[in-house]
């Protein structure tokens, strides 16, 4: 009885112990031995980091191993909890270092925790929504490469043709993969004092090879200094959206559609000495005579603004030439 009671208990203490250890299946006890080599290596090891995803969150501890660095790029491996929910497309932040990285392929075959090849992200890229709103993100930027200026010589004149190009990594969301279309333009914001916002082109978007991350190959290309806000980089960032005007006022007379670089002149009823307003952040050239104004919009494309009186207002909706 003492025999089988005997081997009863190192059974019961055997099942404890392999329980203990990750389960009774031997790769969940390899799994739980890996998640316990990393939890030790995050605390003790060289390659230790602190990193947090952009949105906001909490810090995670993690592990940046080295993986490729060359001069275009720099690539390392992120090793972290699956229970900081780390997944391909993700930026976030080395903290130790203060860079931004952006996470582009998963290795599948590690069941105990995230790890990941990630790029580090030094630009960034800004757009207009449909709604007029700024959308910013990070990309992992890849060239230029060429080493010589294509051009085009005729009659004797050379012309040259923007000719660099370049392939980035950025995170694929709806707002990313309704923009970032063939043949769609975006400036580059320069990352050092003195250096230019760079307009490009896209020629080739990758959506599908990549889980949640779009690869983008793109050419440099002509900039619109007449619609794109150059200081910002946002193309079509100068171009105002005609809309309905609101109820003209009785006090100030005049034209409420009216055509580029074309003077127009608007009078005030009041009884009052007429004091005159516009937004200087309108490019409208204004002068003034008395209880009249001349004014006139001074770019090509559309617009509107607001024409301003002894607090009395009239919107002016400048239509396209064409």
């Amino acid at each position: 009885m003492d025999k089988y009671r005997s081997q009863f208990f190192g059974i019961s203490n055997m099942a404890r112990r392999l329980k203990h250890g990750g389960g009774y299946p031997q790769q969940d006890r390899m799994i739980h031995d890996k998640r316990w080599s990393l939890d030790h290596a995050v605390l003790y090891s060289y390659q230790g980091a602190k990193v947090k995803h952009i949105e906001g969150g909490e810090q995670a501890p993690a592990l940046m191993n080295p993986n490729k660095l060359t001069q275009n790029y720099d690539d390392k491996v992120l090793s972290v909890g699956f229970e900081y929910n780390y997944k391909p497309g993700d930026v976030f932040e080395w903290c130790n270092t203060d860079t931004k990285w952006i996470i582009y392929l998963q290795d599948k075959t590690e069941l105990a925790y995230f790890r990941g090849e990630v790029r580090r992200c030094r630009y960034q890229v800004s757009w207009k929504k449909e709604n007029g709103e700024i959308e910013t993100v990070y990309l992992a930027v890849r060239g230029p490469v060429e080493t010589k200026i294509q051009y085009i010589q005729k009659s004797g004149d050379s012309i040259d043709r923007p000719n660099y190009s370049i392939n980035f990594l950025m995170t694929k969301t709806p707002e990313t993969s309704k923009y970032f279309r063939r043949y769609s333009k975006f400036y580059l914001k320069g990352i050092g004092e003195g250096d230019p916002n760079t307009c490009w082109r896209v020629e080739a978007v990758d959506g599908i090879n990549m889980e949640g991350v779009l690869q983008i190959n793109a050419v440099e290309y002509y900039a619109n200094e007449t619609e794109d806000d150059m200081e910002n980089g946002i193309v079509g960032g100068l171009i105002v959206e005609p809309v309905d005007p609101a109820t003209p006022s009785d006090l100030i007379v005049g034209e409420t559609f009216i055509k580029p670089r074309i003077e127009v002149t608007y009078s005030y009823e009041g009884t009052d000495k007429a004091i005159w307003h516009i937004d200087k952040k309108y490019p409208v050239e204004a002068t003034v005579n008395g209880n009249h104004i001349t004014v006139k919009w001074m770019k090509g494309y559309s617009g509107q603004f607001e024409i301003e009186c002894n607090g009395s207002k009239k919107t002016v909706v400048v239509e396209s030439l064409y």
